[in-house]
């Protein structure tokens, strides 16, 4: 075991956590934040991170508040997707919470460990892209709050802590889609999040798995204003295949994107996304023809094309029910 850490510290409140982090770093030493530790503790058993000092934050209970206003909810950073996996004030949100890893990794990884991860493919990011969520942070400068995409982008500040993320109320339907491993417990290859606003007439998606973090759909999401009608909230299935190809083009565009890796290779995780995306806007404005039309509608006929694995669009054939677990964990598997 590879265990670099010769100091833990345990703040009680925001304030402290700040001092004690702004403290070690101005004493050069290398501090690592610790909220669920689901990568953290690896990292380190593994040798991968080498830190001096570790910042256990599982004492400050501000972290772990969730609020609603009016318009907007407030998700502390140290709230569990186990947290939001019942929170009934976002269904979309807690439909993605649902199917990240296993129960021991939902019951113990954080909102605020996913944003100092930031993997491409996350499934709260996804979700938290599409819902144009802003991420609020606390240094020894003050408060600051940015757009999550800049968040990412720019990556937090060494003396910065993550507090919260923000994001709207929902006004509509929302869902979550990802391809990756037979059980939840493997990681998103591929993951779409769709968020409808039938108050405001805009629909939001959002891709991950493509490019360093996840992308929003702008050309799709201006046909998709045009194309729904909002008056029933509702789209045709011919709206949804276009959906479909716009997105496919747009990630097709996305510089610079992942490496190829073992499970898929660029061509197979761009086709993938298209396809999750129709029939994501399928299910949240037309879930008639979400299944099996539109999946007919979208996936090619040859059922051994390379953009298709079978372990990945269902236990048998490439045509397979899109509720499957393995696809959006809405199956027994992704619902314990």
């Amino acid at each position: 075991m590879h265990w670099s850490a010769s100091g833990m510290l345990r703040p009680s409140t925001v304030g402290e956590a700040v001092e004690m982090l702004s403290a070690a770093r101005a004493a050069g030493l290398e501090a690592a934040l610790l909220g669920g530790g689901t990568d953290l503790v690896p990292a380190l058993r593994a040798g991968q991170r080498q830190v001096q000092t570790i910042i256990g934050l599982r004492r400050v209970l501000e972290l772990r508040v969730r609020g609603a206003g009016a318009d907007r909810l407030t998700i502390g950073a140290g709230v569990t997707y186990t947290d939001l996996v019942g929170w009934s004030l976002s269904p979309g949100l807690a439909r993605a919470a649902r199917v990240v890893g296993s129960a021991q990794i939902r019951n113990t990884g954080t909102v605020g460990g996913a944003l100092g991860s930031a993997r491409p493919a996350s499934d709260l990011l996804t979700f938290l892209t599409a819902a144009d969520a802003e991420v609020l942070t606390v240094s020894p400068r003050g408060p600051r709050r940015q757009p999550l995409a800049r968040f990412l982008a720019a990556r937090p500040e060494p003396d910065a802590l993550v507090t919260a993320v923000r994001l709207a109320r929902p006004g509509g339907p929302a869902t979550y889609l990802k391809i990756g491993g037979r059980q939840a417990a493997y990681p998103a290859e591929v993951s779409c999040a769709v968020v409808v606003d039938r108050v405001r007439h805009t629909l939001a998606c959002a891709v991950g798995g493509i490019g360093r973090q996840p992308v929003r759909m702008v050309e799709a999401e201006a046909y998709a204003q045009a194309a729904v009608d909002w008056a029933t909230g509702t789209v045709s299935s011919a709206a949804a295949a276009r959906f479909a190809d716009l997105v496919t083009e747009a990630t097709q565009a996305l510089t610079p994107t992942l490496p190829v890796g073992p499970h898929g290779s660029a061509r197979y995780r761009i086709h993938a996304a298209g396809v999750l995306a129709g029939r994501a806007f399928a299910r949240c404005l037309n879930p008639a023809i979400a299944r099996p039309a539109l999946a007919a509608t979208l996936l090619p006929a040859a059922p051994h094309s390379d953009f298709l694995r079978p372990d990945t669009f269902g236990p048998d054939t490439p045509h397979a029910d899109p509720a499957t677990p393995h696809v959006d964990g809405t199956g027994p598997q992704g619902a314990r």
